[in-house]
C-alpha cells in the first residue's frame, strides 16, 4: 500500500506540498545484505577470540585488569637441544675480559634496612633452603647456574618460570612485575639490577597521593631481603624508599661509571663494533653474570616487535605506570639489535643459553638464533 511522505515545504514547491512514494526494492535488499554481513563478521571474529590462548590478567595498583587474548608467537624452525650444548673454553676465554666486571670487583655493599626474615621461605615448601639462602643471602658467590630475565612481551604465555625459578640465582632488571606472570616468568629474584632512571620513577611514584597508582611498593616488597643493584648516584633514594616501606636490601652500588667501557669490552668480544649508543642495562648485566655463573640462561631478550609472523610483541609483558609511560627505545640511544646480536653469537659459542620462545616444548631456539 502506498505511504504519504512530507517533502518539502518550500516557497519553490508551490504546486503541491504531498507527494505518494513506495520502497525501493534496491534498498530493502542492500540493508537486508549488510545486515548479514555484519552478523557474519561479528560471528566470526567471536569464534577467532575463543579460539586463542586466554593471557592472565594483571595488577595495577589494587586492581586487577583483564589483558586481551593473542596469538601464540611463533619464531620459525626451532633446533633440539642436543644440538648445542655449553663450552666451558668459551666461558673461560669471555671471563677472562670480564674479570673486572665481578661483584667483588666492581661493587660496593650497603645493608639497607633491618634484618629481614625469611617469611617467604618458611611458609612457601616449593622453594628450597638452599633456594633461600641464594635469594637472601647478603654476599655475591660462585653459582652454577643463573638465569638473567630481561623484560620483553615475547615472555608472555612462554611458560618459563618452573624452569628460571629452577636455577641457583635469579637476577631481574629495573623492578619488574612478577605477581600474576610467575607462570611466564618465575617467582623467584636473588637479585635486581637497575639503570640511572628506575630510582628517581620509584621516589616520584612513592610521593603520589592516590597510593593505589604506586605500582612500585608492592614491586619492592616482593624482593626485600634481596640484593639491588644500581648506580651510587641511588643510593640516597632507595635508602629513603626503604625506610619509607619499611624494607631490607643488600643494596650494591658500582665503582665509576660503566658506560664508557662497556661498549669496548663487548667489541672485543664479539669482535665487531657495538657502536657509539649507550649500553642498555641488559648488557651490563649479562657480562657481569659471566664473572660468578658458569653456566648462564637468558629469557626475555628479544627487541623486536612482531614474530616471524608478523605478530605483534609488546615491549614489556607487564604495563607500565604512572609516572612515565613504557616506550621502546625513547630517543635511540641504545643499540638493542646489535646487542641481540651479541647475545646470539654467545649462544652460538655455548658462553651462554638464550631463550625464545615457550620453555615447555623443550625446544632450543629460534631461527633468529641460527642464521
Amino acid at each position: 500500500m502506498a505511504t504519504t511522505e512530507i517533502v518539502s515545504w518550500r516557497q519553490e514547491d508551490k504546486d503541491v506540498g504531498l507527494r505518494t512514494t513506495e520502497p525501493s526494492r534496491g534498498l530493502i535488499t542492500f540493508i537486508i545484505c549488510t545486515m548479514m554481513l555484519t552478523a557474519l563478521c561479528i560471528l566470526q571474529a567471536v569464534i577467532w577470540r575463543d579460539s586463542l590462548p586466554q593471557v592472565p590478567p594483571y595488577q595495577f595498583g589494587n586492581r586487577t585488569i583483564a589483558r586481551l587474548r593473542r596469538p601464540k608467537l611463533q619464531f620459525g624452525s626451532l633446533a633440539r637441544d642436543a644440538a648445542w650444548e655449553f663450552r666451558p673454553e668459551a666461558m673461560a676465554k669471555v671471563r677472562t675480559s670480564t674479570l673486572k666486571l665481578h661483584p667483588d670487583v666492581h661493587l660496593v655493599l650497603y645493608k639497607v634496612g633491618t634484618q629481614y626474615k625469611k617469611d617467604n621461605c618458611n611458609f612457601n615448601k616449593d622453594i628450597s633452603d638452599v633456594h633461600c639462602q641464594t635469594d637472601y643471602n647478603t654476599k655475591i658467590s660462585h653459582y652454577n647456574t643463573c638465569a638473567v630475565v630481561g623484560n620483553s612481551g615475547v615472555l608472555l604465555e612462554s611458560r618459563c618460570g618452573a624452569e628460571i625459578d629452577s636455577k641457583d640465582y635469579v637476577i631481574r632488571i629495573d623492578i619488574p612485575v612478577v605477581r600474576g606472570y610467575e607462570k611466564d616468568v618465575g617467582e623467584r629474584t636473588s637479585m635486581t639490577v637497575l639503570n640511572l632512571s628506575t630510582p628517581k620513577r620509584l621516589q616520584s611514584s612513592a610521593c603520589l597521593k592516590n597510593r593505589t597508582q604506586d605500582v612500585y611498593e608492592n614491586r619492592l616488597r616482593n624482593i626485600g631481603g634481596t640484593a639491588l643493584v644500581m648506580d651510587k648516584r641511588s643510593r640516597s633514594n632507595m635508602t629513603s624508599l626503604a625506610r619509607k616501606y619499611h624494607l631490607s636490601f643488600s643494596l650494591y652500588t658500582v665503582k665509576g661509571r660503566l658506560v664508557r667501557w662497556v661498549n669496548a669490552l663487548a667489541s672485543r668480544l664479539a669482535s665487531r663494533k657495538m657502536g657509539s649508543g649507550i649500553p642498555t642495562i641488559g648488557l651490563v648485566t649479562v657480562l657481569m653474570m659471566t664473572t660468578f655463573c658458569d653456566h648462564p640462561y637468558l629469557y626475555g631478550f628479544f627487541p623486536f616487535q612482531k614474530d616471524a609472523n608478523n605478530t605483534p610483541i609488546p615491549y614489556h609483558y607487564y604495563p607500565g605506570d604512572y609516572i612515565k609511560p613504557i616506550k621502546q627505545n625513547e630517543g635511540g640511544r641504545h643499540n638493542m639489535t646489535r646487542e641481540y646480536d651479541f647475545y646470539r653469537n654467545l649462544h652460538k659459542q655455548g658462553v651462554l643459553k638464550m631463550h625464545v620462545g615457550p620453555c615447555e616444548e623443550h625446544t632450543a631456539l629460534a631461527t633468529y638464533l641460527h642464521t
